[in-house]
């Protein structure tokens, strides 16, 4: 006579590997949300921190000006390629219609613009281009006394 016990072991273990499968299923789509979110604000970082040492490299370039006397010049900043404050440029070479790869920062000398187009629009509510131009700050005298950053709408 047969025996029913191995079916029986047999079947709990199929349904104790569906389970198992079920559940490590469940974990990887709750990790890959995650990853999703942690890459987002990543990129988002990795923007911020470019833009503030692109400010922190006009800044010290006016500063150098000043110290120097030649106030006159800090108005030739506003020609430049902001790329050229950092110390190494940020995946791309900066260059005016150069590639608009999704995490490429490019700069328009034409239009004067710094773009970056994101790797993931959803970290940016879901924009595909980022956009800044550099801009004069000027005293009451209508003299150039700095330069800035300012985003584009």
């Amino acid at each position: 006579m047969r025996r029913a016990w191995p079916a029986r072991i047999i079947g709990t273990s199929k349904l104790q590997f569906a389970v198992a499968v079920g559940i490590f299923g469940l974990l990887a789509a709750i990790l890959l949300v995650r990853l999703e979110a942690v890459e987002a604000e990543a990129e988002r970082t990795a923007v911020d921190l470019t833009l503030r040492n692109i400010r922190v490299g006009l800044q010290m370039s006016v500063g150098e000006r000043i110290i120097q006397g030649e106030e006159h010049r800090i108005a030739d900043i506003l020609a430049a390629n902001p790329l050229d404050f950092l110390a190494s440029s940020p995946s791309s070479d900066g260059v005016a219609g150069s590639t608009s790869a999704m995490g490429a920062w490019t700069y328009d000398m034409r239009i004067r613009e710094l773009r970056y187009h994101p790797r993931q629009a959803r970290a940016f509510d879901d924009a595909t281009r980022l956009r800044w131009r550099l801009v004069p700050r000027i005293d009451s005298a209508g003299r150039t006394v700095g330069v800035g950053l300012d985003e584009v709408n």
